[in-house]
């Protein structure tokens, strides 16, 4: 008796679609909801809270001089040896104490983002920045040498994050950038 109370009701649903009618209330439901799809990169970009690990870094003091020491320690640390670091002496050849990274570079495909290197800098130069955007047409923009890591970055260590920025698409001979506006944030949508 119970078998076929479960056969009847089974034909029901089949024959009145129960189960299409479901999915597709929750189809339209989505489809009448307020979008939470990001504008990116055209109108905004999210920048990440202060303890995101991106693309390495390397630091300048107040007075524009390199906190890099050339101690090696960093590369040391990784344990993926995806950081080069080779040293010399600046023009003054005081010695070790104005010493400076003659080669500083790392290969950001191998890198595990660990931030291993960042513990391991006793003059905190190496930071990994909020930078996320990697892409590239060939292998030779995933290697990033000293003069590039030293570019200042858009968004400052300072800087809370967790926010969504208006932002700018750019386009030149340089390749493609995105510029943002950390003046004009929201609180990123749950």
């Amino acid at each position: 008796m119970a078998e076929d109370k479960g056969r009847i009701l089974e034909l029901i649903k089949r024959v009145l679609f129960t189960d299409f009618v479901k999915g597709l209330t929750v189809t339209l439901g989505y489809n009448v909801s307020k979008s939470i799809t990001h504008k990116y990169p055209d109108e905004e970009k999210w920048v990440p809270y202060r303890r995101f690990r991106g693309v390495h870094t390397l630091n300048r003091t107040e007075t524009g001089k390199e906190l890099c020491v050339a101690c090696e320690l960093c590369s040391k640390a990784c344990p993926t040896q995806c950081i080069t670091v080779i040293p010399m002496e600046d023009d003054t050849g005081r010695g070790i104490a104005d010493r400076v990274a003659k080669v500083w570079k790392v290969d950001l495909v191998r890198c595990l983002y660990c931030g291993y290197c960042e513990d391991a800098c006793p003059t905190r130069a190496v930071r990994l920045s909020r930078e996320y955007e990697l892409a590239c047409t060939d292998l030779s923009c995933t290697v990033r040498q000293r003069e590039d890591l030293l570019k200042p970055v858009q968004v400052p260590e300072s800087f809370e994050g967790g926010v969504i920025a208006k932002s700018e698409f750019l386009r030149s001979k340089r390749g493609i950038k995105v510029k943002v506006d950390l003046s004009n944030t929201r609180k990123r949508p749950l």
